[in-house]
């Protein structure tokens, strides 16, 4: 006799995009402040965020990574909840989920680089020299757009892994074991 098929509700996307969102926060703020402890330097956004409000580097600190975290955790995975319908890729694959994570990370790169020159002119913090990066973070060589663009595509990736799981896409599948459960009487 064949096992049932169990009903595994998925919860809808919106939840689950602020739970990706939540992880590709996290990921890249350690992935900076690693950066930073290497003695690398870093396109360091939450500071420069945090210069539009205020003069002192503590509280332009404190600051920036307040707006960055709510930017990263609310704003952002509000609009590609959103779009995410609109972009190409399988919305029920990881193969999708990576396509659509790539094509969301060079949208951001390109909006973040577009947006940084504009960060450090209006900026209230004395001159320092990671306020006036220039467009795509290019005035800090080879290694300012690189920074900007994996940045960026590590948290799309990181926020459509965890955002496709909504639609389809189980835990296990994202390494590969889709085999696990498909064969065990549940739905997949």
């Amino acid at each position: 006799m064949d096992a049932p098929l169990l009903y595994k509700p998925h919860p809808a996307l919106f939840p689950v995009a602020l739970l990706g969102g939540v992880t590709g926060t996290v990921f890249l703020t350690a992935l900076l402040r690693l950066a930073s402890a290497l003695g690398m330097t870093v396109l360091d956004l939450p500071p420069m965020l945090g210069s539009l409000l205020s003069s002192d580097s503590s509280t332009s600190f404190d600051v920036g990574h307040a707006v960055f975290v709510v930017t990263g955790i609310f704003v952002i995975p509000l609009a590609l909840a959103l779009l995410w319908p609109l972009v190409p890729g399988d919305r029920f694959t990881f193969r999708g989920a990576l396509a659509k994570g790539a094509l969301f990370g060079l949208v951001l790169a390109l909006l973040t680089g577009m947006l940084v020159p504009l960060l450090g002119l209006v900026s209230r913090a004395p001159d320092l020299s990671f306020l006036r990066p220039g467009p795509f973070a290019l005035g800090l060589g080879l290694s300012g757009p690189v920074q900007l663009l994996v940045g960026t595509q590590l948290y799309s990736l990181t926020f459509a892994l965890v955002a496709a799981m909504a639609r389809g896409l189980q835990p296990l599948d994202a390494v590969g074991w889709g085999w696990w459960s498909h064969g065990s009487g549940e739905s997949p």
